[in-house]
């Protein structure tokens, strides 16, 4: 089975689980511009005062994150394959992607619907 989940949680794991890492640095992880525009725009926000959630929501939107990411990962016949191969392995076995982001959003529920639109 295909799911989720962070770093502070790895250790809470099933040790069978395959834990795949799909944050920076990763060939799933975001373009280093995309990243940056949204680690900047965050920053920028949260030193004016504003709530570490709202930030981030804020800058996922802002930088127009989902679609340029969705974008970057479509268009890597690599990132392709090797989201195809996930798919398959979680067939038989739980694996996990995993990111630093405790909440959403995050890219790796990009990535989570990108796997389950193979079906469709």
């Amino acid at each position: 089975m295909l799911k989720e989940t962070y770093v502070a949680k790895l250790k809470t794991l099933p040790k069978e689980a395959i834990k795949i890492p799909v944050g920076y640095p990763s060939v799933f992880s975001p373009s280093e511009t995309l990243l940056k525009e949204f680690n900047e725009r965050k920053s920028t926000l949260m030193d004016s005062g504003m709530a570490e959630a709202e930030a981030r929501q804020n800058a996922w939107v802002h930088t127009d994150f989902e679609n340029r990411y969705r974008k970057e990962v479509e268009s890597n016949p690599e990132v392709i394959q090797k989201l195809r191969e996930i798919k398959e392995l979680a067939r038989t076995q739980d694996v996990y992607l995993y990111c630093y982001c405790g909440k959403h959003p995050c890219h790796r529920f990009i990535l989570l619907d990108i796997i389950h639109q193979f079906d469709k």
